[in-house]
């Protein structure tokens, strides 16, 4: 237990309060990126149960399948497999939240705090150290991963026209007719 002790203390004793504080800050804006990416999952498994089922995508319809029959399963067969689909219970979703959030981003934030106790090593020609380089790249992964995500959802929406993007923008419009006072 000395030897786990010795090792902790020495890695951490490297470790600068500028970059306790940068992972501070990475860590915050993960968690509200992780929030948003997994309200659009939420948002995108209720459009694709309304979608899957001909229903619209009202908002009264959306709100009826977030608080109940998107919990359930729906009548749509997956062809792939003849079987009725799961929405909102995704396995998929709650296992990879937890990966998520107990493996990989830890696993990402140690190996920062590792290679910042490194050693510097200098780079030649320029100012900076491999080490630091790293160890910032190794604490923006996750960040850049939920940003990566959150796109990835957004793309999904679009490609499989669970909003129909041309009746917001319509609506939108005579909202703001009306709001202007020529509506």
């Amino acid at each position: 237990m000395d030897i786990l002790n010795d090792i902790l203390s020495k890695l951490l004793a490297g470790v600068s309060h500028e970059h306790i504080v940068d992972m501070g800050v990475v860590v915050i804006l993960t968690t509200a990126l992780l929030f948003v990416d997994a309200s659009q999952r939420v948002a995108i498994e209720v459009l694709r149960y309304n979608k899957d089922n001909n229903r619209c995508n009202t908002i009264s319809n959306c709100i009826l399948t977030l608080i109940w029959y998107g919990w359930g399963r729906g009548k749509y067969l997956d062809p792939a497999t003849g079987k009725s689909r799961r929405y909102l219970m995704s396995e998929r979703l709650r296992s990879d939240l937890l990966t998520k959030l107990c493996v990989q981003y830890p696993a990402w934030m140690i190996l920062s705090v590792v290679f910042i106790s490194l050693p510097d090593i200098p780079i030649p020609s320029t100012e900076m150290y491999l080490d630091h380089v790293f160890a910032v790249l190794f604490m923006a992964i996750p960040f850049l991963s939920e940003c990566w995500s959150i796109i990835e959802n957004l793309r999904e929406i679009v490609e499989d026209n669970l909003i129909d993007f041309g009746m917001i923008y319509l609506r939108i419009i005579e909202i703001i007719k009306v709001w202007r006072g020529h509506g």
